[in-house]
């Protein structure tokens, strides 16, 4: 099996594990909310210490929010593997899609980033702590640079395809 078919397989598997949590999540919200006393889902969401406030809600929708971006983002990825495997390196499309993974990956970890400290200075008496190892911060930090990476690629796909359409024209 070559590089890009492994790639792609990879991705495809990431993507279909996902659809169920995007598919599941409001709902699974909405149930929260209209039976809080219900003991059949364990709800880990910060303050719901006296119910499902107003501001459990708002923190939900905001995580569910970035979960999104993360997702468009894996999908935009998705997309461009498939142009990969189509051998489809230098065109439009792969510029498009590579720009839009790398959108998608930078504001979902610059909106988490921005959501942590945010949320850290409400339910932690405003201390942050930064742990070492393997942290939340040091996730988002790699999916900062994986976008940022996307963004490159885009930058220098769009760039190759301008040198190549000019060298199509020479000949």
């Amino acid at each position: 099996m070559n590089l890009n078919t492994f790639f792609k397989r990879l991705i495809d598997l990431a993507f279909y594990l996902m659809v169920p949590i995007v598919v599941f999540f409001p709902g699974t919200i909405l149930y929260v909310l209209m039976f809080p006393e219900q003991t059949i889902i364990n709800v880990n969401i910060p303050y719901v210490e006296n119910g499902f406030s107003g501001k459990a809600l708002l923190f939900s929708m905001g995580f569910f929010a970035l979960f999104l971006l993360f997702f468009a983002g894996l999908y935009q990825m998705r997309k461009f593997a498939g142009l990969l495997l189509k051998n489809k390196l230098f065109s439009q499309e792969v510029v498009k899609r590579t720009h839009k993974t790398g959108t998608f990956f930078t504001a979902c970890a610059l909106g988490s980033l921005i959501f942590i400290g945010i949320n850290s200075l409400f339910s932690y008496e405003g201390k942050i702590s930064v742990t070492f190892g393997s942290s939340n911060f040091n996730l988002l930090l790699f999916l900062l640079i994986v976008g940022v990476l996307f963004l490159l690629l885009s930058d220098a796909f769009k760039k190759a395809l301008a040198i190549k359409e000019e060298n199509d024209l020479t000949v």
